[in-house]
Formats: structure tokens, C-alpha cells, sequence
């Protein structure tokens, strides 16, 4: 892959205006948009002091017949003994233009910044192919696959910049009249590191607009510096917000 390619395919994506989120929009609204707003909190007491605090805004919009647009932005801190243990922030854009009732083109920007993880920082622009196997009101499942560019920064001043390809997996499933889950996974295989990153989650409605919801996240990373492990799981639990 070159650079010319890369930005090549960049441009088919990004030529109109849009706005971005996670996954491959497979919830994308007919018309209108879609929101929610999510935030966990806990505290412990007593012979150990614990506090941890998550959110997560996710929105996406059917900007026109064929362009959907979203935008997602997460953030989780953890401290123990008052001593900051974990805090990780995302943000995440995504655009796709439907070619037909199955297939699309997407383009996704994400940016990872873990204060405690493998590197200071994670960034990344992508464009591929996807095809939606099928979409009704109990879920739906689609598959994508494209190339980018990533930056994987270890520390300030030093950058490992390469080529990648991409592959996602975006599904959806109505378990109850009220519960529903969802399956969001993404590959990323580049020229030094490989990424895979899950998230499963449960949401259970307790209201129309408000719901419980219960995450599992897993970040993979195939090369870390000395003494960081490859992989860091968080599990989420709170109330979720839609609009």
C-alpha cells in the first residue's frame, strides 16, 4: 500500500460533507438522527478506597438518502487509594455512502489517547468496502474491510507511523422486547503492530428513553513497549440516556 492509494481512497470518502461514530452505522436512521448518552459511576468505601467514572456520547445522523454520519466520544477513569489507576479517552468518526441496499463505502477517524496503556496514544484514518447482510427492526449484521494510515505513539517524540489494512464487524441483535445486544469488533493489521478491539454490550430498557446498560471492552495490541501488557479489558455498567 502507498501513500498515494491512501489518500487517493481518502478522497472518494470524505469528498462530501460529513460528520462521525463507532462501528459501521449499520443503525443509521432512514431519516433524522439517533442518540444516547451513557454514564457509570462507583465508589467503594471502607479498608479500600475506590472511585470509577465512564461516559460515552454516541450520535448518528442520515445526513442524506445515501450519506450517514456519526460521531462517538468515551471516557473512563479509575483511581484507587487516590491514586489514578486508569484513564483512557476515544473519539471516533464515521462516515458511509450507500451504493446500494447491501453494499457501502465508510470511512472511519478515531483517535485513542490511555494515560496507563501500551502507547500515549493511538490515531488513525481508514476507507473500505462493506456489505450489509441484512437490517430489520431486530438487528443487523455487517462486515467491512479497508486500508489506512495509523500513527502508534509510544512516547512524546517518538512516532511509529504505517500502512494498515482494516477489518469490521458490526452486529445487533433484539434479545427481549426490552433487551437488545450488541457486537462491535475491528482488526487492524499494520506493517509493525496489530490492533482487535471488541466491545459487547447489553442494554435493557427501563423507560423509552432510558435503559441499563452493561459493556465489555477488549484492546489488543500485537507489540507494546517493555513492561505494558497486550491487552486491557474494561467492563462498563450504567444508565444510558437516548434521544
Amino acid at each position: 500500500m502507498t501513500m498515494k492509494k491512501t489518500v487517493t481512497a481518502l478522497a472518494v470518502i470524505f469528498a462530501a460533507p460529513t460528520a462521525f461514530a463507532d462501528g459501521l452505522l449499520s443503525n443509521a436512521p432512514d431519516e433524522g438522527y439517533l442518540g444516547n448518552i451513557d454514564v457509570g459511576y462507583i465508589k467503594t468505601s471502607g479498608n479500600t478506597e475506590t472511585e470509577s467514572l465512564n461516559g460515552e456520547f454516541d450520535w448518528v445522523a442520515r445526513a442524506t438518502e445515501n450519506w450517514s454520519t456519526g460521531i462517538q466520544i468515551t471516557g473512563v477513569t479509575n483511581s484507587s487509594d487516590g491514586d489514578r489507576e486508569a484513564e483512557n479517552y476515544t473519539f471516533a468518526w464515521n462516515n458511509r455512502y450507500d451504493l446500494s441496499e447491501k453494499s457501502f463505502l465508510y470511512g472511519i477517524v478515531d483517535y485513542n489517547n490511555d494515560y496507563f496503556g501500551a502507547y500515549d496514544y493511538q490515531a488513525g484514518a481508514y476507507v473500505g468496502y462493506g456489505h450489509q447482510f441484512y437490517k430489520s427492526d431486530n438487528g443487523h449484521f455487517s462486515l467491512g474491510f479497508g486500508l489506512g494510515y495509523r500513527i502508534n505513539a509510544v512516547f512524546i517524540g517518538e512516532h511509529e507511523k504505517e500502512s494498515v489494512l482494516r477489518g469490521d464487524l458490526d452486529f445487533a441483535h433484539q434479545l427481549t422486547d426490552t433487551a437488545r445486544f450488541t457486537q462491535i469488533v475491528s482488526a487492524v493489521w499494520g506493517q509493525d503492530v496489530d490492533t482487535y478491539v471488541s466491545k459487547s454490550a447489553v442494554t435493557t430498557k427501563i423507560s423509552d428513553n432510558l435503559a441499563m446498560k452493561l459493556s465489555y471492552l477488549i484492546n489488543y495490541n500485537s507489540v507494546v513497549p517493555e513492561g505494558a501488557e497486550k491487552t486491557d479489558r474494561t467492563t462498563t455498567i450504567g444508565i444510558s440516556y437516548s434521544f
